[in-house]
């Protein structure tokens, strides 16, 4: 899990991040980066809360609140990171993402493992039993929930190194090759062909 705290300043100082492929993939980058979060955790919440559906809306009656926009935030949550416009504007994009990614970098830096970090932006706040994430009333979504953004994050991020032409050095169009640093996180999640990538 360091791969998600550690290494996400690294990630960004590599020219190669998200895979145009991933919508408001530059809007993404730049506030993840900004706030010293992983675009790819960030890109994986924002799959898993709304599917980048910008006009999601979903009641929360257990809280008394309703959660907005790409990153599913509630109200209640972008008032306490600072936003004081209109509920409405929450659906747009930036505004968005920038509470979202605050809030996201909140729970960071609160809960040292990064697993607890994501299942508090599900749940609220991370709880366990038998070693698996739970909601409040005991069932295992929130663990599913933990696995699907983790799983989603490490598919976006070997996507983007895997879509490199390493031998002939081709990339994106006005694009560098990914840096070292994130040449060697690639690998340390797991990539095949490690030697391809090099070194940190």
């Amino acid at each position: 899990m360091n791969w998600i705290i550690s290494q996400s300043v690294s990630w960004c100082l590599g020219a190669h991040l998200l895979t145009a492929s991933v919508p408001y993939h530059r809007t993404i980058e730049h506030i993840s980066c900004a706030n010293h979060v992983n675009p790819a955790l960030v890109a994986a919440i924002i799959h898993r809360e709304s599917r980048f559906h910008r006009m999601k809306r979903r009641i929360e009656p257990s809280i008394h609140d309703v959660s907005l926009g790409l990153m599913q935030i509630t109200l209640g949550t972008a008032r306490m990171m600072g936003f004081r416009g209109n509920p409405g504007k929450l659906y747009t994009p930036w505004v968005n993402i920038h509470y979202g990614v605050k809030y996201l970098a909140y729970l960071l830096k609160r809960y040292p493992n990064g697993e607890d970090a994501i299942a508090a932006y599900n749940d609220g706040r991370p709880r366990k039993a038998r070693g698996h994430y739970i909601n409040s009333k005991g069932g295992y979504s929130v663990q599913k929930y933990v696995t699907n953004v983790l799983n989603y994050s490490r598919n976006l991020m070997i996507a983007s190194a895997t879509n490199w032409d390493f031998d002939d050095h081709l990339g994106f169009v006005s694009e560098r090759a990914p840096s070292l640093q994130s040449r060697g996180l690639l690998a340390n999640i797991g990539l095949p062909g490690n030697s391809l990538l090099g070194t940190p």
